[in-house]
């Protein structure tokens, strides 16, 4: 089986009720999430501080998403996985909110913390809680995995039509979207904190095999969505392409990870790990030439294999863990492979930064080859133990 079974949820319409209240709340959240990508480092810059400042600040929240991911196998001992859900729909809103009220330096430091924050509680959270629900987890991911997208998609570019008026009507247009996004994740099953047990240690998880392999697979997702969100699009200007064909493609990229998720549904038991390798080495291979001055097309069409295979990959992620790892230590296993597609996400940038003597393409070369080739090379079925 690849989805659990929680108590109180029962029928086909109780598991539509939940599916529906999960992918709207994921939905608004997203597209919440998108406007405030788009409009925060703007409004930083708009303030008159400095494009080092903008960078310093979207760093701390991701290294706040970090640190959280990271401590939140404990809090779902203590509190539902389905109130960290509803929680960092309450917190996102309150950071937006923030920017509304002060333009201040206080603001946008507790701003960005809070975004950190609310970003970890939110998709750990719902990952968990399909993991946890009678639905089978590789469809129910890619379906999250879509909807996301799609908020991503629309998101930003209705941020930054708002922007270009007001930051303000901005910020709170984000503000209420994500107040929307609370009122679904009310509607969600609060299945109980998980149960104190031995071996939740990450240490001790990684001895699960199909915790590695979900480790694996989600350094190689955070590599992959790293470079696209930084020296992807300064490769596709190396070769020539304008700023708004740079949009089109990181943007047909994100939505063939989205739609390659539904291409892991039927990958089950054995087949998981070889599934990773297999894609992880096309997500190689992918991804190594956009850092070339090739033609656009031919990087467009490496990018399109690369997103696909990064959206199987990221659903496998899960499923491994879903197969693998006694019920009451989901949540922490969903927590470490969380914490590895974090640290990738943004270290992969940073790799390419030290690496840029050698040039951009050899640069981006080395830095997927070391973070993305071992999952093609150390992900295999061997001592893949089903618990479920």
């Amino acid at each position: 089986m690849t989805g659990g079974a929680p108590s109180g949820v029962s029928g086909p319409a109780s598991e539509r009720r939940e599916a529906l209240a999960q992918y709207s709340g994921a939905l608004f959240f997203s597209l919440s999430l998108g406007i405030t990508l788009v409009a925060y480092p703007l409004f930083v810059v708009g303030e008159g501080r400095s494009k080092t400042m903008a960078g310093v600040l979207i760093g701390l929240s991701a290294a706040v998403q970090v640190l959280t991911r990271w401590q939140l196998g404990s809090l779902m001992r203590v509190v539902s996985n389905a109130n960290v859900i509803t929680a960092a729909a309450v917190l996102k809103c309150v950071a937006v909110g923030l920017l509304v009220l002060s333009p201040g330096m206080a603001a946008l430091v507790a701003s960005a913390a809070l975004q950190g924050v609310a970003r970890a509680f939110f998709w750990t959270g719902n990952q968990v809680q399909i993991v946890r629900s009678f639905r089978p987890t590789p469809k129910a991911i890619a379906t999250l995995n879509m909807t996301a997208t799609v908020g991503m998609l629309i998101g930003p570019a209705l941020g930054g039509f708002i922007a270009e008026r007001s930051f303000e009507a901005a910020f709170a247009t984000a503000a209420a979207v994500a107040l929307v996004s609370i009122v679904p994740t009310l509607m969600l099953h609060r299945p109980p904190p998980f149960a104190r047990v031995g071996g939740h240690g990450y240490l001790e998880l990684l001895r699960n095999r199909g915790v590695q392999v979900g480790v694996w697979a989600s350094i190689a997702v955070g590599a992959w969505r790293g470079l696209l969100g930084s020296y992807v699009p300064i490769g596709l200007d190396a070769a020539g392409s304008s700023e708004f064909l740079i949009g089109v493609v990181v943007a047909v990229a994100n939505g063939a990870a989205a739609i390659g998720g539904y291409a892991a549904v039927p990958i089950v038991g054995p087949r998981v790990a070889p599934g990773v390798a297999r894609w992880c080495a096309v997500t190689l291979a992918a991804t190594a030439l956009v850092g070339f001055e090739f033609h656009v097309a031919l990087i467009t069409a490496a990018l399109v294999a690369g997103g696909v295979a990064t959206g199987l990959i990221q659903v496998l992620a899960i499923t491994a863990i879903s197969e693998t790892v006694q019920p009451e230590l989901t949540g922490d296993a969903v927590t470490l492979v969380g914490v590895a597609r974090g640290l990738t996400l943004s270290s992969a940038p940073f790799g390419v930064a030290a690496l840029l003597v050698l040039g951009l393409g050899p640069a981006v070369l080395v830095a997927t080859t070391v973070l993305i080739a071992p999952a093609a090379v150390f992900s295999d079925s061997r001592a893949w133990r089903p618990q479920r």
